[in-house]
């Protein structure tokens, strides 16, 4: 089933991912379970959602525990797809730590889950660097598109960022601080 954008973008602002324009996007058919928006954000054709994967698995390194049954269930091309974003964001996390936990004081290591399996270095090789680019090149030579994922990957995690210090901001100023 083809979800609506709006419904996506909404249901990623429930769980903490509020970057993606519009900002006042409401979700016409709620999600029974991260589960099925996982699925669904992987069956979408724009790529800015299926890249809303990476700060989603940051945010909600929970979310790790479900990924290997869903890549299980999923086809071939979708399952590399999820693995490669969910490592993407298992080497942002490490190559981006101590910012991260500035704003997320709670943060929590993803497992790395498929570096063997991909044949990319570990997660924690160069913090995370050098599987970072290893992933953005094997993404792109398999891909007929010619994007530059290594900046697409980059960019995602500075809108992240943004959104991060957006809420920082917000919070120092709330009532009562």
């Amino acid at each position: 089933m083809a979800y609506h954008r709006n419904t996506l973008i909404a249901e990623l602002r429930e769980r903490g991912i509020t970057y993606l324009s519009p900002g006042d996007a409401v979700a016409t058919e709620p999600f029974a379970s991260d589960e099925d928006l996982i699925i669904a954000l992987l069956e979408q054709p724009d790529s800015r959602l299926h890249l809303a994967l990476v700060p989603l698995f940051i945010r909600r390194p929970d979310l790790a525990q479900i990924v290997p049954s869903l890549v299980s269930q999923l086809s071939a091309e979708s399952a590399l797809t999820l693995q490669t974003l969910y490592m993407a964001a298992v080497y942002l996390q490490r190559l981006w730590r101590t910012r991260l936990s500035y704003y997320l004081p709670d943060l929590t290591l993803l497992p790395d889950l498929y570096a063997g399996h991909l044949n990319l270095p570990l997660a924690n090789d160069r913090f995370g660097k050098a599987g970072l680019h290893a992933l953005a090149a094997a993404w792109t030579a398999r891909s007929s598109y010619p994007f530059n994922r290594l900046a697409s990957l980059n960019r995602v995690i500075d809108l992240f960022f943004e959104q991060l210090k957006l809420e920082a901001s917000t919070d120092e100023h709330a009532p009562g601080r």
